[in-house]
């Protein structure tokens, strides 16, 4: 069944491409199709499921597809696709070539390993994955358990999830579909993460017209690292006193999470794409938008600037960041073509309404749901440190990269390069409120809006580095030391993630997850101290009183009662009136608790035990849940 769904979704793209009526590239047709297809099917089906039991939205989602398909797919009965050629001709595949073999070869190991590998010890990931996909599988696993899609967060029970969880979603329905959780991961994952690439590089040709330029910005885009992680580097490997080719292979730690040097751009490949699954949808639509406004701008197609205005409206449920971003690029395309025409761009004012239109219900949800908002704030220097040089912040984070930011506005002033001017304001301008307001309590996701900057930044870079190697091949001996500086942080963090393995759970995590699967009800509320990788949430699906605090403090939910709560249960307290507030039907207690909370077992053991393994005890708590039925609900022996 899943991959029926799959299908369903790769036809839609196809269909939707085809209705485009714009001159694409083959592996720009490709990504498109896996982008817009899997994202449309998805919001298909979560509108379903917003209002019907899973067993009939899956279905009218998936025959509203095929559907739409159809009807798409009619409006062009004649003729047959029009293919861009590749500039460069045969040495343009050949580099292109050279660079999807390359990101396959290094993406598709690491979402594989990444992606929750079973084996005979446990479930296994490694670095930010292990933590973010924490929340991920939680709430991955609490969508697939109910008959209809639940909208509570499974990590703070009671409270509204309002995650940007559709790619979540997805993976859940492929998991109750027959896939395993780890393909359930690790298939949407790879296409989307693939499907990015090749659609950055199909953006660089239709601004630059050149594949090594195209090349070089992808570069560019994952080798992103914070620029002090060169000299970390560096002295790490002198005082190792090891050959280089014996100090690579075993990296001490990853050179773009600097916490003594309070270097915070984090490497793009093991710090966004891996662990941060939202960005998937968000990268591919935003790239999306992009190509389709570049269109509308030059070719003036209007059903492109409406497409991209209806893409830019759905953003809000994938990636909230991504549609920051496009709706900045929109206002200032809008501005640029009254500027240019003369006259109001109604076909803009247009798509500008459409996409306030269709976020706007989303952004309320998102910031009214627990009343709490998304915790923005003015944070001037954004990650700045108190007492520390602003320069110095910039110059240890952004390094080269922080200059090309400044200088790229001055260079392309320059005729010839003037037309770019209009596709790079849009990401200084989104630089500058980076560095003067904090969207989120934890203001590193800030960073979200930065890798964006790097992006087009890195597309321009790229470009104007082959203009200057077309002027003069001795610019290679500039070109190639600054490249190296550049990227050598982000490649080491690279590195450093195909040599990291962690365990996600261990056999007896699993075996606590079994069995709350299948003994317990799925709306059976779990009280536990706050690992990221809590079992009972990751893989039993069902929801507890406090999740890891960092990601709560984040979504701006007071979790101070939460706390008091499963103090007071450890402490055997189980009818005290923090712990009814919360209507928990379970207590999880492990062997090894960390030291910062009390655990009285003498005061347990007068509870009575639900289950037990070698790690995890399981208490019955005398306490009636929300629903009414007593301790827990339905028992299954």
């Amino acid at each position: 069944m899943a991959l029926i769904l799959l299908a369903s979704a790769l036809l839609l793209g196809a269909a939707i491409v085809w209705w485009l009526r714009l001159p694409l590239y083959p592996f720009e047709a490709a990504a498109l199709t896996v982008v817009l297809g899997l994202f449309t099917w998805t919001w298909l089906a979560f509108l379903a499921a917003l209002v019907l039991p899973y067993h009939w939205a899956v279905p009218l989602a998936t025959g509203v597809s095929a559907g739409a398909s159809v009807a798409l797919g009619r409006t062009r009965r004649q003729g047959r696709p029009l293919w861009r050629p590749l500039e460069g001709g045969r040495s343009g595949w050949i580099l292109w070539g050279i660079a999807s073999g390359g990101t396959v070869a290094l993406l598709g190991p690491l979402f594989w390993t990444h992606s929750l590998v079973r084996d005979s010890t446990g479930i296994y990931s490694a670095g930010s994955t292990w933590a973010d996909f924490g929340l991920h599988t939680a709430i991955i696993s609490h969508f697939a358990v109910f008959d209809r899609m639940p909208l509570d967060l499974p990590v703070a029970s009671g409270a509204r999830d309002t995650y940007p969880f559709l790619v979540d979603l997805l993976s859940a329905l492929y998991l109750r579909g027959g896939w395993s959780l780890q393909l359930s991961l690790f298939l949407p994952g790879i296409l989307l993460a693939l499907a990015c690439c090749q659609l950055l590089i199909s953006f660089s040709l239709r601004l630059f017209g050149h594949v090594g330029a195209a090349v070089g910005g992808l570069v560019s885009l994952l080798s992103i690292g914070t620029a002090a992680g060169l000299r970390v580097a560096y002295g790490d490997w002198a005082r190792s006193g090891q050959r280089i080719l014996d100090f690579l292979p075993e990296l001490p730690r990853d050179y773009t999470v600097l916490s003594a040097e309070n270097g915070n751009v984090t490497n793009f490949v093991a710090n966004a794409l891996l662990p941060q699954r939202s960005i998937l949808f968000g990268l591919g639509v935003g790239l999306s938008v992009l190509i389709l406004l570049h269109s509308a701008r030059h070719t003036g197609e209007r059903r492109h600037l409406l497409l991209g205005g209806s893409l830019i409206g759905l953003l809000p449920m994938a990636h909230p960041h991504t549609f920051i971003v496009c709706g900045v690029v929109l206002v200032v395309a809008a501005i640029e073509a009254g500027l240019r025409l003369c006259r109001l761009p109604w076909d803009y004012l247009a798509a500008g309404t459409i996409a306030l239109a269709l976020a706007a219900p989303q952004l309320a949800w998102q910031q009214l749901a627990n009343g709490g908002g998304t915790g923005g704030r003015f944070r001037l220097g954004w990650m700045q440190s108190p007492g520390e040089s602003i320069w110095s912040f910039w110059w240890a984070n952004f390094g080269l990269m922080g200059i090309l930011f400044i200088a790229l506005p001055f260079v392309l002033l320059r005729p010839a390069w003037r037309q770019y001017l209009v596709w790079y304001v849009p990401f200084l301008v989104i630089l500058v409120i980076t560095q003067v307001y904090a969207f989120q309590p934890f203001e590193y996701d800030n960073l979200k809006l930065i890798y964006y900057v790097y992006l087009m930044a890195g597309l321009i870079g790229a470009f104007l580095a082959v203009q200057v190697y077309r002027a003069s091949r001795w610019s290679l001996v500039l070109l190639v030391p600054v490249v190296l500086i550049v990227t050598i942080p982000g490649l080491l963090s690279i590195t450093h993630e195909f040599q990291m393995r962690d365990q996600f759970a261990d056999n007896a995590d699993v075996a606590l997850a079994g069995w709350v699967r299948a003994h317990t009800a799925p709306d059976s509320v779990f009280l536990g101290t706050d690992r990221p990788n809590e079992p009972v949430a990751t893989l039993g699906g069902r929801s507890i009183v406090l999740g890891y605090r960092g990601w709560l403090y984040n979504f701006s939910l007071p979790y101070q009662q939460r706390e008091a709560a499963v103090s007071a249960a450890l402490q055997g307290r189980a009818a005290d009136p923090v712990v009814r507030l919360f209507h928990p039907d379970y207590l999880v207690v492990g062997v090894n608790e960390d030291k910062s909370w009390t655990v009285n077992r003498n005061a347990l053991a007068a509870l009575p035990v639900a289950y037990r393994n070698a790690e995890w005890t399981v208490y019955r708590l005398p306490v009636t849940g929300p629903s009414g039925r007593p301790q827990g609900g339905t028992q299954r022996p």
